[in-house]
């Protein structure tokens, strides 16, 4: 061989074991900066193609959301701009499968598939590494892969209305995880490692088949909305008080028997709905939650009520209706934030109350 300088360079030298180094170096350099362009059989494209004629999938075009936003809609035909698409939108096309070469869009960031007839995601999924949504939700899934807990920068993960009897047990390594949508599963237990994701704002779990939460829920520092009403919880764990950024708790429809104290210590909640359980009594540290606005006590088994409720100075909603209080205290009367009190008909009222009377706050049901 015969370099630019004219020199003859044998085969097996140092010289030509360099330059074979360097050109080697250089294709891999092409292949990390252009993974998708390096591919020489871009068949998978055509398939893609193929899977959305076949199930009638229009060409990608754009629908006016908001003042100033285009929500897109459908798969483009064009090469060039699939490759480059950043967000997918495929819901409500009736989807029986997704096709493993949609995995290949590298540059995807939000996944649409809503309100289709999928059975199963391909695991390929952990190739879309930038993935920030990821929405699945009324589908007929029975399972979601392992490899879902491979995308470390999805943010929004929607799975409600499916038929899922389990979690991937690695979702806690979704790091970057803030909101997770469970609701209308066939769910019996969270894993404990969905603890682990310490960013999650607000977890939705409601209409499952919840028996317990995990005792480390309390971890979810930045929690501030936790759904998990119509379930079968008979207990709270002590820790659930550590959410101290919580604003929303929904209980309601449990069959819960009594509140951990820890509860008070949730001095930023606004909404508390525990209406549909089989309470007994209140703990009084409820009254130490002074920003609550909407407190749903009805359809339980109280007798009375915690001390000190006049406490609840910003108390907006106050349901007590249907369990087995026989008067008020009249320390509710003193709440002038109050602008709905429901109570059952045969309970005792003192004079305290004709202002609420008067005023249609007070409520009979």
């Amino acid at each position: 061989m015969t370099s630019r300088a004219g020199l003859i360079i044998k085969n097996d030298s140092p010289y030509m074991e360099l330059f074979k180094s360097k050109t080697l170096i250089s294709y891999t350099q092409k292949i990390l900066d252009n993974p998708i362009d390096t591919l020489l059989d871009d068949s998978w494209i055509t398939r893609i193609f193929d899977w959305a004629d076949e199930n009638k999938i229009d060409d990608l075009y754009f629908i006016k959301k908001g003042f100033n936003s285009n929500y897109p809609r459908g798969l483009p035909r064009d090469k060039q701009e699939l490759l480059e698409l950043e967000e997918l939108n495929l819901s409500k096309y009736n989807l029986t499968y997704l096709p493993r070469e949609i995995c290949n869009l590298t540059k995807l960031k939000k996944l649409h598939l809503y309100k289709n007839r999928l059975r199963f995601i391909p695991k390929e999924i952990k190739n879309l590494k930038n993935l920030v949504e990821l929405s699945v939700s009324k589908n007929n899934l029975s399972r979601l892969p392992d490899e879902v807990c491979e995308l470390k920068n999805l943010e929004v993960l929607a799975i409600f209305e499916n038929s899922l009897a389990a979690l991937p047990c690695k979702i806690g390594q979704l790091e970057n995880l803030v909101k997770l949508n469970l609701l209308g599963n066939k769910l019996r237990i969270l894993p404990s490692s969905i603890c682990n994701l310490e960013k999650l704002d607000s977890l939705s779990a409601f209409n499952n088949r919840l028996e317990s939460l995990p005792n480390d829920i309390g971890n979810l520092k930045n929690l501030t909305e936790l759904l998990v009403n119509h379930n079968y919880l008979t207990e709270l764990p002590q820790s659930v008080g550590n959410l101290e950024k919580l604003k929303v708790l929904w209980l309601y429809e449990n069959r819960l028997e009594e509140l951990p104290s820890s509860i008070g210590n949730l001095k930023a909640l606004t909404d508390l709905w525990i209406y549909g359980n089989y309470l007994k009594t209140i703990p009084n540290e409820v009254s130490s939650l002074s920003n609550l606005k909407e407190l749903w006590l009805s359809n339980n088994c109280l007798i009375s009520l915690p001390n000190n409720l006049d406490n609840l100075i910003n108390l907006k909603e106050f349901n007590l209706s249907n369990n087995k209080i026989s008067h008020l205290p009249n320390e509710l009367a003193t709440l002038k934030d109050l602008t709905w009190l429901e109570v059952d008909k045969g309970v005792v009222l003192s004079n305290n109350f004709d202002e609420f009377i008067q005023n249609s706050v007070l409520s009979f049901n």
